[in-house]
């Protein structure tokens, strides 16, 4: 497998390439009688607080939680409820695009995108088994007008988003850098296996300014290297927004200085980094929540949610007619 100009530098969703203004985490949402940013209504950290509110302590760590939820328990309902009015509060303001509809022609279309969306998919940490069921099934009944699902595959729907994507026959390394955990798994039969590793803590390899940088990114890689014993192609997704396989230059998040490290981030990849620790090419690189929405394809429009450290947005793409 070799990497392509298209895959090295174009996105699946031509034209509504998401850039830093796609961005739900700064979206005001007013709910409550008061105004906080959509992440401060639904991230991880505002659930956890939420569970100690409800739970004595101590309280589960939201991890627990989501492994333990039972629907019908009355302290996980009172939690889940509690969550989907701030999560439906959040999807509401997104999907009537007030914030964007104003703005630059991108924007424009972008709240075009939200307005004319049928079908929302959650993935990410947050949405993992019962829970995430529950709550896409309550998030429908509340919003009324759009389908809501969970993805099957919760906090792995990234992996499977790259796999599927890229489609291979052969055994592929799949990497998914997210805010707090790196994920990674050999994907095989065009993406219809993960064989996952161990999630790695992002914390332990941020530098002094708490960013992720080269040094971090080519070390994990030789280790990775080590562990799968052959220089296998690479697909990766990334929380920070990219512009043509490079990240855009803005202020967010933990990875957005690789672009500092490089002239151009898909290239540099491709090319030198991933050479340089015995791995095969970049098979594809894309921003993290449009890789989980490759894992599904939707006749009419369809937006991919993540929910996790903070909250994301992808564009699902178009199935072409049969």
């Amino acid at each position: 497998m070799t990497a392509t100009t298209e895959t090295l530098t174009e996105s699946t969703n031509g034209t509504l390439t998401l850039s830093p203004e796609a961005s739900l985490n700064r979206l005001p949402v007013s709910a409550y009688q008061t105004t906080q940013t959509a992440r401060d209504w639904v991230c991880a950290h505002t659930l956890h607080q939420l569970i100690r509110e409800h739970y004595s302590a101590p309280a589960p760590s939201v991890r627990q939680f989501l492994q333990d939820f039972q629907p019908g328990h009355t302290q996980s309902d009172r939690i889940l409820a509690e969550y989907g009015n701030r999560l439906a509060a959040v999807l509401r303001t997104a999907l009537r695009a007030e914030y964007w509809q104003g703005g630059s022609p991108w924007q424009q279309a972008y709240a075009e995108f939200w307005r004319s969306t049928h079908t929302l998919v959650l993935s990410g940490g947050i949405s993992t088994g019962d829970f995430g069921n529950s709550l896409a099934e309550r998030l429908e009944i509340d919003l009324g007008y759009v389908t809501v699902l969970a993805s099957p595959w919760g906090g792995q729907t990234g992996l499977v988003g790259l796999a599927q994507h890229v489609s291979s026959a052969e055994d592929l390394l799949v990497m998914d850098f997210g805010a707090t955990g790196i994920k990674s798994a050999i994907a095989s039969r065009h993406g219809n296996r993960l064989d996952p590793f161990s999630d790695i803590q992002v914390k332990d390899w941020l530098d002094r300014e708490g960013l992720f940088r080269q040094p971090a990114l080519l070390e994990l890689l030789s280790q990775l290297r080590q562990q799968i014993g052959q220089p296998l192609p690479v697909a990766i997704s990334i929380a920070t927004y990219l512009n043509q396989g490079h990240p855009f230059d803005y202020r967010s998040g933990i990875y957005h200085r690789l672009r500092d490290d490089c002239p151009h981030l898909a290239t540099t990849l491709n090319e030198n980094w991933l050479p340089q620790c015995g791995l095969g090419p970049l098979a594809l690189l894309e921003h993290d929540s449009t890789a989980a929405a490759l894992a599904f394809r939707f006749s009419e429009p369809a937006i991919m949610v993540t929910l996790g450290t903070g909250l994301g947005v992808g564009i699902c793409p178009i199935a072409k007619p049969a």
